[in-house]
Protein backbone atom coordinates (compact mmCIF):
# COMPACT_ATOMS: atom_id res chain seq x y z
CA UNK A 1 0.00 0.00 0.00
CA UNK A 2 2.50 2.37 1.24
CA UNK A 3 4.51 1.63 -2.03
CA UNK A 4 1.70 2.34 -4.33
CA UNK A 5 1.03 5.61 -2.60
CA UNK A 6 4.67 6.95 -2.64
CA UNK A 7 4.52 6.21 -6.41
CA UNK A 8 1.37 8.11 -7.03
CA UNK A 9 3.15 10.44 -5.50
CA UNK A 10 6.54 10.33 -6.94
CA UNK A 11 4.34 9.91 -10.74
CA UNK A 12 2.50 12.64 -10.18
CA UNK A 13 5.11 15.50 -9.29
CA UNK A 14 7.24 14.27 -12.27
CA UNK A 15 4.15 14.33 -14.82
CA UNK A 16 3.30 17.67 -13.80
CA UNK A 17 7.26 19.00 -13.65
CA UNK A 18 7.19 17.58 -17.02
CA UNK A 19 3.95 19.62 -18.05
CA UNK A 20 5.36 22.71 -16.65
CA UNK A 21 8.67 21.99 -18.20
CA UNK A 22 6.87 21.36 -21.70
CA UNK A 23 4.21 24.35 -21.58
CA UNK A 24 7.18 26.87 -20.51
CA UNK A 25 9.43 25.67 -23.18
CA UNK A 26 6.65 26.12 -25.91
CA UNK A 27 5.35 29.43 -24.48
CA UNK A 28 9.01 31.08 -24.75
CA UNK A 29 9.98 29.91 -27.82
CA UNK A 30 6.66 31.49 -28.89
CA UNK A 31 8.22 35.00 -27.72
CA UNK A 32 5.48 36.41 -26.16
CA UNK A 33 4.74 39.29 -24.64
CA UNK A 34 6.29 40.68 -20.83
CA UNK A 35 3.73 39.41 -19.14
CA UNK A 36 3.41 36.01 -20.79
CA UNK A 37 7.28 35.71 -21.02
CA UNK A 38 7.63 36.07 -17.26
CA UNK A 39 4.71 33.40 -16.64
CA UNK A 40 6.24 30.86 -18.92
CA UNK A 41 9.64 31.65 -17.53
CA UNK A 42 8.19 30.84 -13.90
CA UNK A 43 6.17 28.30 -14.74
CA UNK A 44 9.35 26.52 -16.03
CA UNK A 45 11.32 27.41 -13.10
CA UNK A 46 8.59 25.42 -10.54
CA UNK A 47 8.62 22.97 -13.09
CA UNK A 48 12.77 22.36 -12.62
CA UNK A 49 12.13 22.57 -8.95
CA UNK A 50 9.22 20.21 -8.91
CA UNK A 51 10.98 17.83 -11.08
CA UNK A 52 14.22 17.94 -8.76
CA UNK A 53 12.01 17.01 -5.85
CA UNK A 54 10.32 14.48 -7.41
CA UNK A 55 13.90 12.98 -8.36
CA UNK A 56 15.13 12.90 -4.95
CA UNK A 57 12.07 11.34 -3.53
CA UNK A 58 12.19 8.77 -6.54
CA UNK A 59 15.76 7.88 -5.26
CA UNK A 60 15.72 7.83 -2.04
CA UNK A 61 14.53 5.57 0.79
CA UNK A 62 10.81 5.65 1.12
CA UNK A 63 9.17 6.80 4.15
CA UNK A 64 6.45 5.31 6.27
CA UNK A 65 2.55 6.99 6.28
CA UNK A 66 3.40 8.09 9.42
CA UNK A 67 6.89 9.86 7.79
CA UNK A 68 5.05 11.45 4.74
CA UNK A 69 1.93 12.77 6.38
CA UNK A 70 4.01 15.50 8.54
CA UNK A 71 5.66 16.32 5.11
CA UNK A 72 2.30 16.41 3.67
CA UNK A 73 0.89 19.04 6.00
CA UNK A 74 3.53 21.75 5.94
CA UNK A 75 3.47 21.02 2.07
CA UNK A 76 -0.27 22.47 1.73
CA UNK A 77 0.52 25.22 4.36
CA UNK A 78 3.22 26.30 2.20
CA UNK A 79 0.64 25.95 -1.29
CA UNK A 80 -1.43 28.14 0.93
CA UNK A 81 1.28 31.01 1.15
CA UNK A 82 2.14 30.29 -2.55
CA UNK A 83 -1.38 31.16 -3.81
CA UNK A 84 -1.71 34.48 -0.52
CA UNK A 85 2.25 35.64 -2.59
CA UNK A 86 0.00 35.22 -5.77
CA UNK A 87 -2.54 37.35 -5.01
CA UNK A 88 -0.24 40.08 -4.01
CA UNK A 89 1.84 40.15 -7.49
CA UNK A 90 -1.63 39.70 -9.33
CA UNK A 91 -1.99 43.12 -7.87
CA UNK A 92 0.85 44.99 -8.59
CA UNK A 93 0.70 47.17 -12.27
CA UNK A 94 3.74 45.82 -13.57
CA UNK A 95 3.03 42.87 -16.26
CA UNK A 96 6.27 41.01 -15.14
CA UNK A 97 5.01 40.84 -11.87
CA UNK A 98 1.66 39.96 -12.52
CA UNK A 99 2.89 37.31 -15.05
CA UNK A 100 4.70 35.94 -12.34
CA UNK A 101 1.77 35.86 -10.41
CA UNK A 102 -0.08 33.87 -12.49
CA UNK A 103 2.29 31.64 -12.73
CA UNK A 104 2.82 31.58 -8.86
CA UNK A 105 -1.10 31.58 -8.36
CA UNK A 106 -1.84 28.52 -11.11
CA UNK A 107 1.33 26.30 -9.71
CA UNK A 108 0.41 26.96 -5.91
CA UNK A 109 -3.14 25.82 -6.89
CA UNK A 110 -2.19 22.83 -8.27
CA UNK A 111 0.08 22.09 -5.59
CA UNK A 112 -2.37 23.06 -2.71
CA UNK A 113 -4.40 20.55 -4.24
CA UNK A 114 -2.24 17.70 -5.09
CA UNK A 115 -1.03 17.65 -1.72
CA UNK A 116 -3.65 18.35 0.21
CA UNK A 117 -5.58 15.03 -1.46
CA UNK A 118 -2.26 13.29 -0.52
CA UNK A 119 -2.40 14.23 3.18
CA UNK A 120 -6.25 13.42 2.86
CA UNK A 121 -5.59 9.97 1.41
CA UNK A 122 -2.52 9.14 3.68
CA UNK A 123 -4.13 9.96 7.11
CA UNK A 124 -7.12 7.91 5.83
CA UNK A 125 -4.84 4.58 4.81
CA UNK A 126 -3.79 5.10 8.47
CA UNK A 127 -6.88 4.73 10.09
Amino acid sequence: MMDDIRRQIVSGLLLWSLLSLGTATIGLYARPKEFWRSFWFMSGIWGLIDGGIGWVALLGDPQTLAGLIPVLKINTGLDVLYVVIAGVLLSRRKPILRGFGLAVLVQGAFLLAFDGYWWWRCATAMG
